[in-house]
């Protein structure tokens, strides 16, 4: 093994990229799907109603998460999360009614939830803060690089000839592979799973304060600047994932195979955003600059989406993947790092892994709402209102976000004075 080697870093990349590619499996087929003879026009019917309950299973993944990923420690959960996936992913093979299907659906979006937690958990627990932020752009690039690689290959093998059944099943052995792994590093090294090794992580987070209480941090005004961005933005995660492939079908003509793969293309600005933006230019910058580019990076987030809610009328199609690719760049970065930063602020050694799961809980909340909304004004095929929802979460977003950044950055001056 070559020197300087991060076997944990590398290690939480693999899984959460694997997740993010077995995630977005079914998005991307779900045009395929509706066309199915047997089950495309019940699936039609139904598959609002199906968005909404992934959005509800995947709250109620969360707040189980909180409850026990601090305890058990991440490398556990992530062995529990594989477990479950090869399960789904079987089980959506195998589906002869669109109820199975659908339940294979709500049980890959159940392992999907808790998977974030415990990577955050792992980065909490095994390094110290000036090394997070990269950690935590690393793990969140794998997210984003996962969304793009799956729906490009699930684009690819569709527009092969492959039936939607055929697409799923190479995600099995993937899955069955990071499960073997996972169970190697959680045995190998389980202190790891819930602690730091004795490195000079250790000196580092030792100096760290005792996390806050969820009951003192739900009265803090931050936790809601935080809070609020965090459940908005979580409805891009879901524009991105179902709804981008279905706007690229039935507005601009493109077929379902090249439309889930430029879906998945656009995914890839967000790559762009946490590999580059995030890894190498924001975990330089100083703290008042950090601020400024979360504002910039929301403004784009706001730009962008009213600027597709034009239309083909107005936008010409060569314009719609380079400003989808721009808003997937400008989201990603406030999307995991700052609250991801936050978590571990306030949550420390022992409730890192609770925060996260709070924020991400409030998301699903927020797209158990939204979903079955934007779906049915979807089917008509306009896409103009869901856009501008997209555009006002960003605007809301770009005030909130920043302020409660520059208000951590004050206090942390201010407690330096003291000392």
């Amino acid at each position: 093994m070559a020197a300087g080697f991060d076997v944990t870093s590398w290690m939480l990349f693999l899984s959460v990229l694997i997740n993010q590619s077995g995630r977005v499996m079914v998005p991307a087929i779900k045009t395929k799907v509706m066309k199915d003879a047997d089950m495309g026009s019940e699936f039609t019917d139904k598959v609002g109603l199906l968005l909404s309950g992934v959005s509800l299973v995947c709250l109620g993944g969360k707040f189980l998460g909180a409850a026990v990923t601090d305890k058990l420690g991440g490398w556990l959960v992530l062995i529990a999360v594989f477990a479950v996936w090869i399960v789904a992913t079987i089980g959506a093979v195998v589906a002869t009614s669109v109820d199975i299907f659908g339940y294979a659906w709500l049980l890959n979006s159940f392992a999907y939830t808790i998977t974030w937690g415990a990577v955050v958990q792992v980065i909490g627990a095994c390094y110290g803060e000036k090394e997070r932020p990269a950690e935590l752009a690393k793990a969140s690039s794998a997210s984003r690089f996962g969304a793009t690689i799956g729906n490009i290959v699930f684009g690819q093998l569709l527009s092969a000839g492959l039936t939607w059944r055929q697409v799923c099943m190479p995600m099995v052995p993937l899955q069955a592979v990071l499960l073997v792994m996972c169970v190697y590093k959680w045995s190998a090294n389980k202190a790891a799973a819930a602690a730091p090794s004795a490195t000079k992580a250790d000196s580092k987070k030792a100096e760290e304060p005792a996390g806050t209480s969820v009951f003192s941090a739900v009265l803090s005004i931050d936790f809601w600047l935080m809070l609020i961005p965090k459940a908005v933005l979580f409805t891009y995660t879901q524009f991105f994932m179902n709804y981008i492939p279905q706007l690229l079908n039935v507005q601009y003509g493109y077929d379902d195979g090249m439309a889930a793969t430029l879906g998945g293309v656009a995914q890839g600005g967000s790559v762009v955003g946490l590999l580059v933006v995030g890894n190498m230019f924001y975990k330089s910058l100083d703290k008042p600059n950090k601020v400024y580019l979360v504002f910039v990076l929301l403004a784009l987030c706001a730009a962008a989406p009213f600027a597709l809610s034009l239309g083909p009328a107005v936008l010409p199609k060569a314009t719609v993947v380079p400003l989808t690719v721009l808003w997937g760049l400008a989201y990603a970065l406030p999307f995991y790092i700052p609250p991801g930063e936050f978590a571990m602020q306030i949550g420390g050694k022992s409730s890192t892994a609770l925060f996260t799961n709070m924020f991400d809980a409030a998301g699903f909340g927020m797209s158990a709402v939204w979903n079955p909304w934007a779906s049915g004004i979807a089917k008509s095929g306009d896409f103009k209102v869901v856009l501008q929802s997209q555009a006002l979460f960003g605007a809301i977003s770009m005030v909130a976000m920043p302020l409660c950044m520059w208000r951590q950055n004050a206090k942390a001056a201010a407690a330096k004075k003291k000392e």
